[in-house]
């Protein structure tokens, strides 16, 4: 939660996308057991860390007050020109290995200045075990400008294994320029409570798999981890995807103001969907859904908002939710809490009372005792709370809260800030979330939250849309802005279907008179049905955008 620091840029970053903005692993077999490569990589020693130096400042940083530090990187200079050990097979090919050793890391990534190989080369990093490998890695994985850098591994030596075919041996030049060193358990492999990026305090967090997430699965699938890398450090924070009156799967992620405030500009990002366990009880999950890169769009120190906009697009295969908001300035029923304390695996915590605390903030209570559902702790920052609707109504700031305060309930505070105070923030678009969250200008008080893929469980049979009731809808066609006469009065749901069945809009509007005006301006040209619910009756009609 709320910290005064500046936001280091996360460089542990993972496999993923065709985007020329993301990092790409094609996936594959590294050669280190091939009989031919007898010669072992030469080891290049980094600089002792002393890591107590670091859990020492940490005392200063603990808490929700603070971004959690995980790490620190090192300055270095490696190259495939200087460094490592070139093996020439019979063939011609040549294989290049370097081995780094940072001693006391609990984990390792690697930061290169230059990665510029050729068609066919590959690499891949492993750990000393050989058990973690990450890569393939081809031209094709450099970011723009020729930056390149891998998510962690575990354990204090990571080695490289670059490949060249002989038709472009020699080619290659790779330059490793900084190296991140763990001090923090990141990969926790013997605790059956913390995931392998995780480092939570508490034992009395429950996994999102476990039953209590069960009316939560499409809000869980929203909230993701991310790690910053900047200044020297490596920082971690929560957040959620966000839906917007357009429903058009725009990915931003809604976070917390302090989780970016710390003074050095963010070049990096890594955005982790779906970590999280198999089981309720285990250490066995998902932990390579990410996406690298997203420009910050809009963000409010006094409701703590952070609103962050993906540079790339999300694979389907992550299977995400876009989730739903309201900014209403009543006090919220109950929902839950969903976040990543520490770091660790996904968790949820289902509150005991939710109360305004201020004009900018909402105070939430946890259960207290033996019945507790769950705290957060420090990573949780910027998580979502939601509603007992399951939309978003604010994301985590500070707070008191933590497993080893359960018999003291006047210590199971945190609090959020307001999505409705967030929506009005500042006076320009980078200072409120109500030009990126209702772009084509509803003034939804609220909206629920979409499915990644509008063919998936969100879609329905075009027969299941029956004409039930008489409503007439002019002119048809039109250029978006449809004239809806229905004999009905109150809150109506409004949702228009692609001729798949796919939902395309939805959208809560009030009906005050017979006629009612709809703009549709956004969808593009095409023939779509239009439904109405209201007063437990359904209306339809096919409509046409031209």
């Amino acid at each position: 939660m709320f910290n005064k620091r500046k936001l280091v840029c996360i460089v542990l970053s993972l496999i993923i996308f065709s985007n020329i903005q993301a990092q790409i692993s094609f996936g594959g077999t590294p050669r280190f057991n091939n009989e031919k490569s007898n010669n072992p990589p030469s080891i290049v020693s980094l600089q002792k860390i002393d890591n107590d130096v670091y859990f020492d400042e940490d005392i200063n940083l603990k808490g929700k007050g603070s971004a959690m530090r995980v790490g620190i990187m090192q300055e270095t200079n490696i190259s495939n020109k200087t460094h490592g050990t070139t093996e020439v097979l019979e063939n011609g090919d040549r294989i290049w290995r370097v081995t780094i050793e940072s001693k006391g890391a609990t984990f390792m990534f690697p930061c290169f200045k230059t990665f510029d190989i050729p068609a066919g080369a590959e690499l891949f990093v492993y750990d000393a075990s050989q058990e973690f490998v990450i890569g393939k890695f081809t031209m094709e994985s450099a970011l723009p400008g020729g930056e390149f850098y891998t998510q962690s591994l575990p354990g204090e030596r990571i080695t490289l294994e670059y490949y060249e075919p002989a038709e472009v041996a020699g080619m290659g030049t790779i330059e490793i320029n900084e190296v991140g060193h763990g001090y923090k358990d990141m990969f926790t492999m013997m605790n059956e409570e913390k995931g392998p990026h995780g480092h939570a305090d508490g034992t009395c967090h429950i996994n999102v798999v476990c039953e209590e997430g069960d009316e939560w699965r499409d809000q869980i699938r929203s909230v993701v981890h991310y790690q910053i890398v900047a200044g020297g450090g490596v920082y971690m924070c929560s957040g959620a995807l966000i839906n917007n009156t357009a429903n058009d799967k725009t990915n931003y992620i809604l976070s917390a103001y302090h989780c970016q405030d710390l003074g050095i500009n963010i070049t990096r990002f890594v955005f982790y969907f779906n970590y999280q366990t198999n089981a309720c009880i285990g250490n066995s999950g998902t932990s390579n859904n990410s996406v690298i890169g997203a420009d910050i769009v809009a963000k409010f120190s006094a409701s703590d908002f952070l609103l962050m906009k993906l540079r790339t697009a999300i694979p389907d295969r992550y299977e995400v939710f876009y989730a739903g908001w309201t900014r209403s300035t009543g006090t919220p029923s109950i929902g839950a809490g969903i976040h990543h304390p520490g770091g660790d695996w996904k968790k949820i915590s289902i509150p005991n009372r939710v109360q305004s605390n201020d004009a900018n903030l909402w105070a939430v209570q946890w259960i207290p005792g033996e019945e507790n559902k769950g705290v957060t702790e420090q990573g949780s920052s910027g998580s979502p709370l939601f509603d007992g609707n399951g939309r978003i109504c604010g994301q985590l700031y500070a707070g008191s809260s933590a497993c080893d305060v359960l018999d003291q309930p006047s210590y199971l505070f945190d609090v959020y800030g307001k999505l409705s105070r967030s929506w009005t923030g500042g006076n320009s678009e980078a200072r409120r979330l109500s030009d990126w969250l209702d772009p084509i200008g509803t003034n939804e008080t609220y909206i629920d939250g979409i499915n990644w893929d509008y063919s998936s469980d969100s879609s329905v049979s075009i027969n299941q849309i029956a004409n039930t009731n008489k409503m007439d809808v002019y002119p048809n066609p039109s250029n978006g802005v449809f004239n809806i006469d229905i004999n009905e009065m109150g809150t109506a749901q409004c949702t228009i279907y692609d001729m798949m069945g796919r939902p395309v809009y939805s959208s809560q509007i009030m009906l005050t008179s017979t006629n009612y005006q709809l703009n549709t301006e956004a969808l593009k040209e095409g023939t779509y049905i239009l439904e109405i619910i209201a007063n437990g009756k359904k209306y339809n009609k096919t409509v046409i955008v031209r």
